[in-house]
């Protein structure tokens, strides 16, 4: 069958656009990336840290501060360039 303006078949033309995603279908893979790095961060540093007050390993303010840690490091993977980029702005426009 061909396309009413013209005598090409219908095969050529370009397909309908997809519907955009679910939000959570996006929202899916960016929180598991993170929690892979804040995992991974938190458990590099519990390794061989000790507790910054009573210097114990195993302590639960150690721990918290390993989560602390692994949470900032995490961040500044995941958001790190956009937060640069935002903070680079602020204080160019400052120059202007």
């Amino acid at each position: 069958m061909s396309s009413p303006c013209c005598d090409h078949p219908e095969s050529h033309l370009a397909a309908p656009p997809e519907p955009p995603a679910a939000p959570g279908k996006r929202l899916w893979p960016g929180v598991m990336r993170f929690l892979s790095w804040f995992i991974g961060f938190s458990g590099l540093y519990a390794m061989g840290a000790v507790c910054p007050f009573c210097g114990r390993q195993g302590c639960p303010t150690g721990a918290a501060s390993a989560g602390l840690i692994g949470l900032v490091f995490a961040s500044l993977v995941q958001w790190g360039r956009t937060f640069r980029l935002k903070i680079a702005d602020f204080f160019g426009g400052l120059r202007n």
